[in-house]
């Protein structure tokens, strides 16, 4: 199906052109002149104000169907002169020779390949993706028509039937799709992505190496022997990883379905045994307690090097979190900015269906942190007041924001808008940066006397929510 270009000639006139994929934009511009009277040779062809290439065919030009050149003088007439035209044969060998845009295909062929043409039976020139079949073509077919104005140009010469060369050379079969392998029950599924994360280097700020492998399949098996003998007759995901024993860290937020509190406080005695539960010291309203960060590192500095060693629980959930991530990026859809928009309001109301409250900590310059629970629904001007009533210097102007980047929260909007369900962690910054050096004093003393640790600062999470959710389910 042939094509059209329009040209927008110097006198302000309209020209259609009907275009082909292999013709020249050359063979527009004269076209186009030789119907208004224009010299092609002192003009040249624009788009967007752009010059194009003549030499070009509309196929290989990246034109748009129905597009409008604008064909304006040139500073210079074109000039003609002689281009290096080479001819590949069959057996690979070429001859090359100068020749004048004007000389016809059949004047290059002879020239250069009069001995070698005697042998061909049906002749075929290929340029780029131009054929031109048989001697009675290349007589009428000039370089200029081409495209081939200046410079160099390769050809082939070849011995083929016309009807040969709309046969297709190489078809393509798609590869046949392997059944799937039923999984072995034997082996658990965490291991089997362990495997393929490491061979395949995995992704994500996590690389498993062949010893954590090694160390999961030697591992799983005894731990599930070990539990079919505590739990027989009881039937427990094999798989199932371990409920982490305070839910701040892994970002996910808590469960409305919790066992029962009693079950909980005996599981942490079990797993403690002669271990009394952290001191809480609540200081304010929304069980706010205060802890310091540097304590929690001094804490930390005393645990063995067996306390950061990877179990296979770990290992398993941190599959699962790649996992889950490694989907999400690859089989997401594009969305438009009002789908987008659409699921973000449905995530949200999913939000508000699983969380009845966000837990909210405030990091000051002095490393100490405030924690207080709130409402999904509550704006940031709430935080500030509950903020506000433990400053040394409440008068002060201040702000919250989150890192990174760096985004001061604005006092109108909600907590759930903010994405701050189920936790968050924010930061104090006075208005007045003079103010914000560590030694400045921020909170009010009689709070830095009642520290609680930061492990009681979970403690005290987990309280609350547990004793929501009795109360709920009664």
């Amino acid at each position: 199906m042939d094509k059209k270009v329009t040209v927008l000639l110097p006198n302000g006139r309209r020209q259609n052109v009907n275009v082909k994929p292999d013709m020249t934009l050359l063979e527009v511009l004269e076209t186009a002149s030789a119907k208004h009277g224009f010299d092609s040779d002192e003009h040249c062809l624009k788009f967007h104000n752009k010059d194009v290439s003549l030499a070009q065919q509309f196929r290989f030009s990246g034109l748009p169907n129905n597009c409008v050149l604008e064909m304006e003088p040139t500073e210079k007439r074109r000039t003609v002169a002689n281009v290096i035209v080479c001819i590949q044969l069959n057996d690979g060998t070429r001859e090359q020779g100068d020749f004048l845009p004007s000389s016809t295909v059949w004047h290059v062929v002879q020239e250069l390949c009069m001995t070698q043409l005697e042998a061909y039976e049906s002749p075929v020139i290929i340029y780029m993706r131009s054929e031109v079949i048989g001697v009675e073509q290349m007589k009428n077919t000039t370089l200029k028509s081409l495209g081939i104005l200046e410079g160099r140009a390769m050809m082939r010469l070849i011995d083929k039937k016309p009807e040969d060369l709309k046969r297709q050379a190489n078809v393509y079969k798609p590869a046949e799709v392997k059944p799937k392998v039923e999984n072995d029950d034997d082996q658990p599924s965490t291991s089997r992505s362990a495997i393929g994360a490491a061979g395949s280097g995995g992704g994500g700020g996590f690389a498993l190496t062949s010893e954590m492998v090694k160390s999961l399949k030697r591992t799983a098996p005894e731990e599930n022997s070990a539990k079919e003998a505590a739990n027989a007759g009881a039937t427990t995901p094999k798989d199932e990883p371990a409920k982490p024993k305070y839910d701040w860290g892994s970002g996910s937020g808590y469960l409305l379905h919790h066992q029962s509190q009693e079950d909980q406080f005996e599981d942490n005695a079990d797993e403690n045994p002669g271990k009394a539960p952290p001191v809480v010291n609540v200081i304010g309203p929304r069980n706010a307690v205060l802890f310091s960060l540097d304590a929690a590192n001094r804490n930390n500095d005393d645990l063995p090097d067996s306390f950061f060693d990877l179990t296979v629980n770990d290992l398993k959930m941190v599959l699962r979190d790649l996992k889950r991530t490694a989907s999400g990026n690859e089989d997401a859809p594009l969305l438009t900015s009002n789908l987008r928009e659409l699921e973000r309001q449905k995530a949200m109301l999913a939000k508000l269906n699983q969380y009845k409250d966000c837990v909210l900590r405030i990091q000051f310059p002095n490393r100490y942190v405030l924690q207080g629970i709130f409402k999904p629904h509550e704006p940031v001007s709430r935080v500030e007041d509950f903020v506000r009533a433990f400053l040394a210097n409440p008068g002060e102007q201040f702000h919250l924001f989150t890192i990174p980047p760096k985004k001061v929260l604005p006092s109108n909007e909600t907590l759930l808008e903010l994405n701050c369900v189920p936790n968050a962690m924010l930061h104090f910054s006075f208005v007045e940066e003079k103010l914000n050096t560590e030694s400045n004093r921020f909170l009010q003393e009689k709070f830095m006397e009642q520290l609680t640790s930061e492990e009681g600062a979970l403690f005290a999470v987990q309280k609350y929510r547990l004793t929501k959710a009795s109360v709920s389910s009664s």
